[in-house]
């Protein structure tokens, strides 16, 4: 079998159990073909089948629990390892629109993207923990139980988790805003994976090797893009309303 053409005939039974069978050889460290569980993606993605994401999910799901389980944040944020491992299927799944998915040219690529998905959430998780720690201290301190301590009272009430909601919202505004102002898609890809998907350099030159020369582009281009954008009125002006 040669061609993209060809894989694609081929019936989603035929290459779940295909994509199956390679993927066990993958993971016995033997000889594999990926392309038959990479058309399983570009079926879920660019056509939005719901079964061949189906397929994918149990083929992968033991990858994604053994990056959680050996991940330095994993033992101090308290949920089982099941919790991150859908919540990285499920920021791949929003992450990837249908127009973006050639991006990604090989199985390799989307399944590095993966892993940072799931480094990605935990991060978030061990972030949203902390302002909930945070917000029980000082909650405890105004109650009596704590020595209190006014000026880290008044610092910690501004992450209490009841605002998640409205900050989370003000990302996503924030993020559209930065969107807006990027002059080109090299720009939209570092900005994006710098602030959204909280990657460094390294990480986003992994992800995108064709799009920049290397790691310093990365960084040339994400700082470039501050530079100007601190100049840009319009955007003093946002920030102001925000």
């Amino acid at each position: 079998m040669s061609s993209k053409n060809e894989f694609s005939l081929l019936s989603l039974h035929a290459l779940c159990d295909r994509c199956h069978r390679e993927s066990e050889r993958f993971f016995a460290q033997k000889e594999h073909d990926p392309r038959f569980c990479y058309e399983l993606f570009r079926r879920a993605f660019v056509h939005g089948n719901a079964c061949a994401w189906t397929c994918l999910y149990p083929q992968y799901k033991s990858l994604v629990i053994s990056w959680v389980t050996r991940h330095a944040l994993y033992s101090g944020l308290g949920e089982e390892a099941d919790y991150f491992m859908n919540r990285a299927f499920e920021k791949m799944w929003q992450g990837i629109p249908a127009e973006n998915f050639s991006k990604f040219p090989d199985l390799k690529s989307l399944l590095r993207y993966l892993q940072m998905c799931t480094n990605a959430v935990m991060v978030d998780f061990a972030r949203w923990k902390e302002q909930a720690h945070l917000w029980d201290r000082a909650n405890r301190s105004t109650n009596g139980d704590e020595e209190i301590d006014p000026f880290a009272t008044i610092m910690d009430a501004g992450k209490r988790p009841e605002r998640d909601v409205a900050r989370r919202e003000m990302q996503e505004i924030l993020w559209q805003k930065l969107k807006s102002l990027c002059n080109n898609e090299k720009e939209h890809l570092a900005v994006h994976g710098y602030f959204v998907l909280d990657l460094k350099p390294r990480e986003i030159y992994d992800l995108y090797s064709g799009d920049f020369d290397d790691v310093r582009d990365v960084s040339r281009t994400k700082d470039n893009f501050l530079a100007r954008i601190r100049r840009n009125d319009e955007f003093k002006e946002f920030l102001d309303d925000a």
